[in-house]
């Protein structure tokens, strides 16, 4: 029976065509595919050298380019009669750098500040009007390696140590009146260290031997304390924490933080390092370097009312079932590119845990008796089953992870059997116990944990703040950090050309603090999950208790397609082409809004984007106490807004967040959400066993899961006081007491010496008769209930 339409609007036929239908019912809000297109975005540790050192500047410092070439130009006449560096023969370069470093320890301000701005000019490949744009970067490679060989980086840190003790106290309590006329001492100093570490953390094959060899001291020497015991990254890190402390407002933040993400960069490696670091890792403990990435021999399809595995439907059914599952699927997920073919793409895992779960229920389903150890724990079970259990070992991953905590819980077994000897418990580490594990571990890593470790708590806060400061959803309130201190020009703007330029800055100023904040955490939390499972586990609570899970969807929670393809640039301002262009006059709004096209997206906001949700997913993978915040602040419906943003990796996260929480959210959101729960089979890696689209934790309660947390925050404790505390502690203390056996012995008590003071021995005639002699006991009382004779007072002697 045909479905006849009543007024306008039906078809030819006398039907209402579906699609019209559902094309009007359709959302706003919902994608459709001419709406987000695919996204050529390349991931990787960092954007271009050019890029990088644009960032680094405001449009508000565009002017100060010019005073540093001046001031170079100078100095080099006043040295040599010649404004041209390349005139100069090598010795008298280098002489010209020593006379520079000499003025590092003048008196007089102006005048280390004027030699901070040569050793810049140089770093920055000697720019001019006719210097053509790709023979900056070799010039410069060449200036900041004969740089290092004098020593300038040590000489520019100690300087920056100076400028931080000269700006104490004097700008306090002034936070909204800063710019950057106050830190321009500092911006020089930071940006000079930026240019040298982001040109030695860039690697080149075609270096010769000597470069080589100083780029690898270099980084070696990152490690290193530079300023007392301080490293460069200590002491950024305390400049962080001094700003949002209200004390140093005027510090340029953006600087602080731009130059802690390549100094860790430079120091423990990037994305690709990483990788080698953990395949070594794995390796050293018998384990598989990497997990085999195999496709199944039978695909693992979903079955579905449209799709049949045996391919019996014919082709009318199909394109019927096909009908009734669109009518009926209002997901609003967008069209999420995966590809062709049947079954998955990848290998799924399982637990080593989640078999031993599975083989103890089989056991005890047919009543297996045990075998004891070294026995066939398969001896009894039916042969499909057996069968079932081989499959599942064939596909256990074991994680570099369970091997450090295992070698933990050996070392604390250890020292529990130690402690009855009497020694004490650091004498009790030896080498069976695994706790030299540390020593194994001597690497750039370990290093940074033992600087940031007395602190880390309030590293992570500080971040987080400036994190909400500078995301793009934040109302900005009185207490909240001034974040545009190295962005606001001295003087308000006069005309719409200048206040449209210095809104494009403080809008890309603040991209810019994000994508350096993510790709921090990120960082540290990846290499500190490698170096030691204990120490990326304290990391992750401490951004956990600061609330970065909501503050993170909260960042979310926004339009993301708008802000991916946000361009807050004036090409013609960025470093270097605004010192390699010639200068006609005044930019005009003509051409500000010529070189504010949009093609697509902007690299470091999807850059941002992916890091933050990477660092979400690496929160809560595996801890249902956390998956839980996320279903109680709900982020299902902003995760899938995120889906809009059509680029496979940044997708892929996504779906990992939504995939631990969906047996959380209902069977009804799974009932209206099919085509997420599709492209979640179709896009995430999956664990055999893993009831994540059905299942329910029915006997789970809430503090069941904080239990757990609790449970690895004492481990955490154990773990830091152990390795890195000066008095390690006892087994039975974790939290830094001495503790020792209860003895039960009496000798112990009545031998054992109690000083007494001269006024009781002076009285003690006194004290016998008046407390024993003349005070009535009954002494068997005594013996069954002590207390109350001991509420009563003794004499006050």
């Amino acid at each position: 029976m045909s479905l006849v339409d009543g007024g306008g609007g039906a078809t030819g036929t006398g039907r209402i065509d579906l699609r019209q239908v559902l094309r009007r019912q359709r959302k706003d809000s919902d994608p459709t595919p001419g709406d987000a297109p695919d996204l050529e975005f390349e991931y990787a540790d960092t954007d271009t050298y050019a890029h990088e050192l644009s960032e680094l500047y405001s449009y508000s410092e565009a002017p100060e380019f010019y005073t540093t070439r001046e001031v170079f130009e100078t100095c080099l006449e006043t040295s040599y009669d010649t404004s041209c560096w390349a005139d100069l023969s090598r010795e008298q370069q280098l002489s010209f750098v020593m006379s520079l470093l000499d003025r590092f320890e003048v008196v007089e301000p102006k005048e280390r500040l004027e030699a901070v701005k040569c050793l810049l000019y140089l770093a920055h490949g000697n720019f001019a009007p006719d210097v053509r744009e790709e023979s900056l970067e070799p010039t410069a490679r060449a200036n900041i390696f004969m740089m290092l060989e004098l020593g300038v980086y040590c000489a520019t840190i100690e300087l920056l140590a100076v400028e931080m003790e000269q700006g104490k106290g004097v700008y306090e309590g002034t936070r909204a009146n800063i710019t950057i006329a106050d830190n321009y001492n500092l911006r020089m100093c930071l940006s000079l260290l930026y240019v040298i570490v982001e040109t030695m953390q860039r690697g080149c094959p075609n270096d010769p031997p000597d470069w080589l060899r100083l780029r690898k001291s270099f980084i070696e020497s990152l490690s290193e304390p530079v300023v007392g015991e301080e490293t460069l990254t200590s002491l950024l890190f305390v400049m962080l924490l001094a700003f949002c402390n209200g004390t140093m407002p005027h510090y340029p933040i953006k600087r602080i933080l731009l130059l802690i993400w390549k100094t860790i960069l430079a120091m423990m490696g990037g994305l690709e390092d990483l990788q080698e670091i953990k395949k070594q890792r794995r390796e050293v403990v018998g384990l598989p370097a990497e997990f085999p990435e195999v496709r199944p021999s039978r695909p693992l399809i979903l079955p579905t009312p449209a799709f049949d595995p045996r391919g019996l439907i014919d082709g009318a059914a199909a394109r019927i079932n096909r009908g009734i599952s669109q009518v009926s699927d209002t997901d609003s997920v967008g069209d999420i590119s995966i590809s062709g073919g049947k079954g998955l793409d990848f290998r799924p895992k399982a637990r080593s845990k989640d078999v031993e779960a599975y083989v103890e229920s089989c056991r005890s389903k047919y009543g297996c008796f045990e075998t004891g150890e070294g026995g066939n724990e398969l001896v009894g079970l039916p042969e499909p089953i057996q069968e079932s259990i081989r499959v599942l070992q064939q596909h256990v991953y074991v994680p570099l992870s369970d091997i450090q905590i295992a070698e933990e819980e050996t070392a604390k077994k250890a020292q529990a059997c130690a402690l009855p000897t009497g020694k004490p418990a650091a004498e009790d580490k030896t080498e069976d116990c695994g706790v030299t594990s540390l020593t194994k571990r001597d690497n750039p890593t370990e290093s940074l944990y033992k600087v940031l470790l007395p602190n880390l708590p309030q590293y992570m806060i500080a971040l987080l703040k400036v994190l909400l400061a500078a995301a793009p959803t934040s109302r900005a309130r009185n207490d909240s950090l001034n974040i545009l201190g190295d962005v606001l020009p001295p003087e308000a703007p006069t005309n719409i050309v200048e206040t449209t330029q210095v809104t494009f800055d403080v809008n890309r100023h603040k991209e810019i603090i994000v994508k350096a904040i993510s790709a921090t955490l990120l960082l540290l939390l990846k290499h500190f999950k490698v170096n030691h499972i204990y120490q990326f586990e304290y990391m992750s609570q401490h951004l956990v208790f600061a609330n970065c899970i909501p503050l993170v969807l909260k960042f979310f929670n926004q339009n993301m397609m708008q802000y991916i393809s946000a361009r807050n640039n004036f090409p013609s301002l960025n470093f270097p082409t605004c010192v390699l262009l010639p200068q006609d006059g005044e930019v005009t709004l003509e051409v500000s809004e010529s070189t504010t096209t949009d093609s697509g997206f902007c690299w470091r906001n999807l850059f941002s984007c992916i890091n933050l949700v990477r660092i979400l997913q690496k929160l809560t993978k595996w801890k249902h106490f956390r998956t839980v915040m996320l279903v109680v602040f709900r982020s299902a419906p902003i995760l899938k807004r995120a889906l809009k943003v059509r680029h496979p990796m940044m997708q892929l996260y996504i779906l990992k967040l939504l995939k631990v929480q969906t047996k959380y959210l209902g069977r009804n959101w799974r009932r209206s959400n099919m085509k997420t729960i599709s492209a979640i089979y179709r896009r995430v890696r999956h664990h055999l066993h893993d009831d994540w689209a059905y299942g329910n934790d029915l006997d789970a309660r809430p503090w069941d899961f904080q239990q757990q947390e609790f449970a690895l925050k004492a481990s955490i404790e154990y773990f830091n006081t152990t390795y890195y505390s000066p008095d390690p502690p006892s087994l039975t203390d974790p939290f830094g007491g001495k503790l020792s056996p209860m003895s039960q012995n009496y000798l112990s008590v009545l031998g054992k010496h109690v000083p007494l003071s001269k006024a009781w021995k002076e009285k003690y005639e006194e004290w016998v008769e008046v407390e024993v002699f003349q005070m009535p006991r009954d002494w068997d009382k005594f013996l069954e209930s002590p207390t109350h004779y001991m509420e009563a007072k003794p004499m006050d002697l």
